[in-house]
């Protein structure tokens, strides 16, 4: 798979790949490539968006570090 997608990129992908493993009647080794797509493409949208899930975090806790900073002063 592709590294240097994005996220929206990878998401997209997938929903082709899924769709064309729900409305088509592919070949077994088609349909097996395609469902490994599909999983490496979730694998990668998942950690996407768990490293964005940090990140907000992150942002949140210091948020709260500084409010509660002001507040005492």
């Amino acid at each position: 798979m592709n590294k240097k997608l994005t996220f929206e990129q990878a998401d997209a992908k997938l929903d082709e790949v899924v769709a064309k493993l729900e409305n088509s009647q592919l070949p077994l080794k088609e349909s097996v490539d395609c469902y490994t797509e599909a999983c490496e493409l979730l694998a990668f949208c998942m950690q996407e968006l768990s490293e964005s899930k940090g990140k907000i975090e992150d942002i949140n806790t210091k948020l709260n570090n500084i409010c509660t900073t002001d507040g005492d002063e």
